[in-house]
């Protein structure tokens, strides 16, 4: 395989009828497509025939790679059997064709013919592809979204103005195929607002209620209400930066202990929660911490607390087991009746997020183990 035009007899190379005019009216209705198609199936698919149109080839394809990085999907294409186009999926091996496209900067051309280094996929061989042109389709954040390929059942060479043709359509389906996913981005955010929104006013309004409950006076319910409101703030903040997707656990762990980092320690990989855990979790978090300065290790110059955790995969996703522990404060005792902190605890671990808390009166310190479900990473 080479990025340039495989040397052809003219005897036996098929040359496409490209012209420089020719192609400029193809782009030019395909951006114009692009614009006023709101739906992107419709554009693909006429993309897809203008492609196949303009350079004279049997077959065109545009291939996704699914989540996982492992499959693609014949998204859409031109020519293919019927009943492959929106359901084959090809496998992306290392090394593969699909693979040498993807990494590629430039468009690749092949001679499956005289090709060595890896034998043609399945799907093309079934198709008598004998020829065949591909280029990288990136999509956001740098994660390339598939690849857009050309394919001939003859020997073909493919001139300059045929590869400039290509990645000008290439770069005008990379524009378009990133405008939809942030429109579809938008929206899922508007959305999750609009649940969240909804979400955050009722636990406001039930944790004034429980903090009131508690509460021996009103300086004392200002005091333990407001810093679950900023507890609750640090989180929201974290996760609205991060576009609503994703929150790295660490950057969550540091804004709500920030006061004591100089006495706490954080072990653990990097991983990132969804808005659920991340709110959940930043509450149990904060509870403790907060038991910690009253009752526990940080209420002691010498105390420490060690946050250390792990993830495992488990059938319905990813689990996080975290561990809070805590050295040299006074030794814990076990109340007879549990306080609204430890009771909120795990109402938002085990009931919010379907995990499971478990409380280990040590006598060098509290330690608290728990195992959340944080479904797929980011």
């Amino acid at each position: 395989m080479t990025n340039q035009p495989p040397s052809l007899g003219a005897a036996t190379a098929v040359r496409s009828p490209l012209q420089a005019n020719a192609a400029f009216v193809a782009i030019a209705r395909l951006a114009e497509h692009a614009v006023s198609d709101a739906n992107l199936e419709t554009f693909l698919s006429e993309l897809v025939a203008a492609v196949a149109g303009s350079l004279a080839v049997e077959l065109v394809d545009v291939l996704e790679v699914l989540p996982g990085d492992s499959e693609l999907l014949l998204r859409a294409g031109a020519g293919w059997n019927n009943g492959l186009v929106g359901t084959t999926r090809i496998p992306l091996a290392k090394g593969s064709h699909a693979e040498f496209i993807l990494s590629s900067r430039e468009p690749v051309m092949v001679d499956f013919e005289s090709e060595t280094r890896f034998a043609p996929p399945a799907l093309l061989c079934d198709h008598g592809v004998i020829s065949a042109m591909g280029i990288a389709i990136a999509g956001r954040n740098r994660r390339p979204f598939g690849c857009l390929c050309v394919h001939s059942r003859s020997r073909r060479s493919f001139d300059a103005l045929e590869v400039s043709f290509l990645t000008a359509t290439a770069n005008l389906l990379s524009g378009t195929i990133q405008r939809h996913q942030l429109d579809d981005h938008h929206q899922l955010m508007i959305r999750e607002l609009r649940h969240r929104s909804g979400n955050l006013f009722a636990q406001l309004l039930a944790l004034f209620s429980q903090t009131a409950k508690t509460s021996r006076s009103v300086a004392d319910l200002t005091t333990k209400y407001h810093a679950r409101v900023l507890a609750l703030a640090n989180a929201h903040r974290l996760i609205t930066e991060s576009g609503w997707s994703s929150t790295p656990l660490v950057e969550l762990l540091r804004a709500l202990l920030a006061p004591h980092l100089d006495r706490t320690t954080f072990t653990g990989p990097s991983v990132s929660l969804g808005p659920d855990p991340a709110f959940s979790l930043s509450t149990a978090v904060h509870e403790l911490g907060a038991n910690a300065v009253k009752h526990g290790s940080l209420s002691r110059a010498a105390g420490r607390v060690e946050l250390i955790w792990s993830v495992a995969p488990a059938e319905g996703g990813p689990v996080l087991t975290f561990e809070w522990i805590e050295t040299n404060g006074p030794r814990p005792r076990r109340l007879r009746r549990r306080g609204f902190g430890s009771r909120l605890v795990e109402t938002v671990i085990q009931r919010q997020l379907n995990g499971n808390v478990d409380w280990d009166y040590q006598p060098a310190g509290l330690r608290v183990h728990m195992q959340v479900p944080i479904g797929p990473e980011s």
